[in-house]
This record gives structure tokens, sequence and C-alpha cells, in this order.
């Protein structure tokens, strides 16, 4: 059976429009949606069309219920909001713990998918953006939205199948425009991992993208740096025996988030020398910003407070909290034209003046907390990457922080899972059940879990590898696991280490990744908490637990 609630926005009210609205087309095969199948079981489309009348029409929210072969125990593939939203590959549940109070008052909710469709989720249903597959008895199913850059959609687990939730709210139609405002496909096969590849290599083409290894000073200094110490590690780069491509400066060359054009009191003449430095060695120079974010204490957001985006009643939009930006930051109101010039200046300063040819673009999801009528969160989002991608010219784009679907086809590099760091876990944040949380063990399971988006949408980042032993509380056993998943399945492999500090076996080890990209899933199974992952170029067995990992074979 499948069932569809639709709601439009008349005269400032919500009205629910029946199955038997001449407004409303739906169409396709299976998913009980033409032919009378739709026992979920099988191949199928399902698509819902809304043509407008003279007035034109403004979408609110829809709803889709329908048959899915789904149970409890299923082998899942659960995809995240963002890059940094929690994604794995394990055994279907029927709830999920939602994030907390506490963290909800910390503003970590901005960062996720709260606001995607929010009225009408179920915040304890297991769910998975964008796309679902499961495994079970080697047989795969898949069920996947084809209008991401349209519209949200979120799968949610429910006792009778799946329910799509559809983030339609502020899409408008104009007078007797038709659009496919959903579009839901189920796909079986032998292979999860296959049919996801298959799935989002359907939607779009990847841009040409070389797998490349390089250093970052994010998680060696982390907002503490200034030009003398990155000169330095330039040099030791150099002189290193081992092929470095990138070279790329992290926050805290800025004055604050937002303010991209003056610099800290470590660097007295910018960052162009760096970018200079590290072109003359052989290294491609790359730069990151936050675009669509400022900090409260920027130079743009008291001078310009007409720039940040507003919602109904005035307030500034927070996009999250950050304790290295003096707290609450605020997103930036991309329909404003003076920040689209401003921010242009900014990417053709960087690019053309400073030099940089790689661009890491961060919390990009602050585009997608524009509410205002007009467009859905995903159209914001989409358009949003568009301008980034016209913005940055031939320089490659390392997107970051941002709705994957969004990203896909239009950036080189794209990070698909959390924050790394020099340790397994954030206990506290894990209790909090915050699923864009930093933390090492998180951040491999979403690798694994994404590794079918590599080469079909983007080349996958997934953050670091942290290979030292000062500073850090990772076991030689979870380092090595990190180094083996991130090089496994990962087209971008950045360290962020001194690596001057690296004894003869650890710099052995980074020396023997090959750079030959990720590689491509063909099977994946689990048992003990043990991942089994088949690829073209042998199986990787790795055991990713709460408190520990290690790899049992491969990598």
């Amino acid at each position: 059976m499948t069932g569809w609630t639709l709601g439009v926005r008349l005269g400032g009210a919500v009205r629910v429009l029946g199955a038997d609205d001449p407004a409303v087309t739906t169409g396709g095969t299976g998913l009980g949606s033409g032919d009378g199948a739709g026992d979920g079981a099988g191949d199928g489309d399902l698509w819902i069309e809304v043509t407008a009348g003279p007035d034109g029409l403004e979408l609110d929210h829809l709803v889709i219920r329908f048959a899915a072969d789904v149970r409890p125990g299923d082998l899942a593939w659960l995809n995240g909001y963002q890059s940094w939203s929690q994604s794995e590959v394990r055994p279907l549940a029927a709830r999920r713990a939602p994030l907390n109070r506490l963290g909800r008052v910390a503003q970590l909710h901005r960062m996720g998918d709260e606001a995607v469709a929010g009225r009408h989720r179920d915040r304890r249903a297991e769910c998975s953006h964008e796309v679902l597959a499961v495994q079970r008895e080697g047989r795969a199913r898949l069920w996947g939205s084809r209008v991401g850059h349209q519209a949200f959609t979120v799968l949610e687990v429910a006792p009778d199948g799946l329910r799509a939730v559809v983030d339609v709210a502020g899409w408008r139609i104009g007078p007797g425009e038709t659009a496919r405002i959903a579009w839901i496909e189920a796909r079986t096969g032998d292979s999860a991992p296959e049919l996801l590849r298959a799935w989002a290599g359907s939607l779009t083409s990847p841009r040409p993208a070389p797998s490349v290894t390089g250093w970052t000073s994010w998680y060696r200094y982390y907002g503490d740096i200034d030009a003398a110490s990155l000169a330095g590690e330039i040099d030791a780069l150099s002189a290193s025996d081992i092929q470095f491509d990138v070279f790329q400066i992290d926050d805290g060359f800025q004055t604050h988030v937002g303010d991209w054009l003056t610099f800290a009191g470590g660097f007295p003449d910018g960052v162009a020398p760096l970018a200079a430095a590290a072109r003359d060695r052989g290294m491609l120079p790359g730069l990151w910003l936050a675009p669509f974010v400022a900090s409260r204490r920027s130079a743009l957001a008291l001078e310009h407070p007409d720039w940040l985006l507003r919602d109904a009643r005035g307030r500034r939009v927070a996009a999250g909290w950050n304790g290295g930006w003096n707290g609450t930051f605020y997103a930036l109101d991309l329909e404003n034209p003076a920040v689209l010039d401003h921010l242009a200046t900014v990417f053709r300063t960087a690019r053309d003046e400073w030099g940089f040819g790689l661009l890491k673009l961060d919390f990009l999801y602050a585009a997608a907390l524009d509410d205002r009528p007009g467009a859905t969160r995903a159209q914001r989002m989409r358009r949003a990457v568009r301008l980034l991608r016209e913005w940055s010219g031939d320089a490659a784009i390392l997107g970051c922080g941002v709705p994957l679907v969004s990203a896909a086809g239009l950036v080189e590099y794209c990070r698909i899972g959390a924050d790394v760091a020099a340790k397994w876990e954030d206990r506290f944040l894990r209790a909090l059940s915050y699923r864009e949380r930093v933390s090492t063990v998180s951040s491999m399971r979403s690798t694994v879990a994404r590794a079918w988006m590599d080469g079909t949408w983007f080349a996958n980042d997934p953050d670091v590898v942290i290979l030292r032993t000062e500073d850090s509380r990772l076991s030689d056993a979870e380092r090595r696991a990190l180094f083996a998943v991130n090089t496994t399945f990962g087209s971008l492999v950045f360290v962020s280490d001194d690596i001057t500090a690296y004894d003869a076996d650890t710099t052995s080890l980074l020396a023997s990744w090959g750079g030959s990209g990720a590689a491509r899933v063909v099977a994946h199974t689990q048992a003990g908490g043990v991942d089994s992952i088949r690829t073209g170029a042998g199986t990787v067995t790795v055991e990713l637990g709460d408190r520990t990992g290690r790899v049992l074979t491969g990598g």
C-alpha cells in the first residue's frame, strides 16, 4: 500500500490536498504507484508531480508511505545528512536516540538535520538521508530519491514499511507550471555496495580529481598557527622522501571567521608567500575558508549586521557554536547582493592574488538554514554550491560540512565523515547523541558506509590519518586501523603531524600508500562487530568498536 500527504500554503494557512485533487499526479511502477504491485519486494518507481493553477503554488510538506521489505536486523547502509553526520553500516534497528536537550542548548542541532522537514519527522525513527540500502541473505535492496537537488528526502523506517519525508517547504511553482516534487526508486540486486554505486552514478557525473596525499595544519596546530611555523613545515615536507601533493593552511590565519582578507598577528605578510613557497616545492597550496558563516566578533558581523541571515522575527540565525570562535556563529544571507559581491572578492583574492589552487570550503550547511519562502533548503544549498564552483574557477574544491547530495558533481573532493581526533571517541558528545561529533571511530564508520560516493559524486576525503605517538591517546592498533581504512577507501589522504618526529616504521607506513585512489567495494558482511569488506584489490577485515579498533586482515 502507498499513501501520501501533501500540504500547500494558501493565504498563510496550510491546506492538505487529497488524492483526487487534479493538481496532483502520481505515477511510476511498483511501490503501489501505478501497476498495483507495490509490495516493496522488487524494482519500482514512484513519482509525484504538482501542477499549479493561475496563482501559482507554494508547497509546505510531503510525506509518502509505502511498503518495503525492511526488517530489524537487516544489514543497513545508513547515510547521514551532511559531511560530519554519522553514517554507518550496521544491523537495522527500529529506533534511535535523538540529540538531547543539552546538545540543543549548545546549538549543536544547527549542524545536523533538525531543520529538514522538522515538523513531520519522527526524531526517534531509524532513518537515512536520500538513500537506504539493506542486505539480507545474499539479496540487497535500495530505495533512493532522485530529486535531491530540489528537496532533501529522509527515509524513515516505519512499522509497515518506509516513510519518505520530503522537505518541499518553500518550493514555489509558477502559474501553470508542473514540478516533479518527489521521485523514489527501488532497486534489487546481489550487493548493497554495488546498488549504491549504480544509484549514485545515475544521478550525476563527478569532476576529474586525481588521488592526492598532503599535509594540513589543523590537527598539528589547530587554530594556533603562524607563518614561521608553516614555513618550517613546508621545508620539512619538501625534504621528506614521501611524496606530498598538497600543503593546506587551515583555520587560524584570519583575524576572525568571516574576516578572510585581514590576517592574524602571526601572518605579517599574509598567506601569499606561503602559497608561493609550497608551489615552488612542487606542492599545490590549499587554503581553508568557511564562506557562509561569520563569528559574532568579526568585523563583518559588527559592521554589516544586515549581511547576516535573519529569521521571521528578525533574529540572527545561529549556524552553531564553536568555543574557538567566541561561541555562537551565524549564517550569512546569500540573497543579499552585497554578501555575494563580498564573497566573490574573497575567492578572487585567494585564487588569483594569493595563489591557492585548492580551497577547503567548510561549514557549508549554513546555506541550508535559510527557511524563507521561495525555495527549499535543498534548492538554496545546491545554488550556493554552484556559486562556490563559479567563484573557485580552476581551483579545486574540497567540500566539508555540506549535505553530500548538494555537492555531488560540483566539487572535486568532499569530506565524507566527521573530524577525527587524537583519541578514539569523545564519550561525552556520544552521550549527547550528537551525530556530527568529533570522533575517530565515527569518522571511520562513515568512511566505510560512504565508500560508494568515491568516483560517482566526487573523490572521497575521509579526513586525516594521525600517526604521531606524542600528544595522542590513540593506540598503535588504532592508528593502524585509521591508516588502513582511510587509505583503502579515500582518494585524498592527508596527515597533520610533525613528520620529522616519525620513526622509521611510521615513515615506511605512510610511504606505503600508493595513491591509487579509493578501492571499489563489491561486497560487505558484518558479524560480531567485525566488518569484512571485499574490494577489487582484496578483502579488508576490520573491527571498529566503541572503545577501540584494529585491522584483522588486509590494509
